[in-house]
């Protein structure tokens, strides 16, 4: 059987084709993600919570994955951003 289905998509940020399957698209499409919360819900992503006691509820992204990696996410988003007020 052949896959019949289109598996690009333009990239808002670099304006260009890129495909579904990539690592660019899903790097995209979780800054998109992230942008979409609220300040609270980004700071929690990044940095994990604590309940009333002080205890650590959930990790963050920069707990899980390390302080890198939450930059590089940061960075995409900043990227988005400039895209899409024209900053390209």
């Amino acid at each position: 059987m052949r896959y019949t289905r289109d598996t690009t998509a333009i990239s808002e940020i670099t304006g260009q084709p890129v495909s579904t399957w990539s690592e660019e698209w899903q790097h995209e499409c979780e800054a998109r993600t992230v942008l979409a919360m609220s300040k609270a819900e980004r700071e929690t992503f990044f940095n994990g919570s604590t309940d009333d006691d002080g205890k650590r509820k959930e990790r963050g992204i920069i707990a899980i994955r390390g302080v890198a990696a939450a930059e590089n996410l940061r960075a995409n988003m900043q990227k988005l951003q400039d895209a899409r007020t024209g900053m390209r």
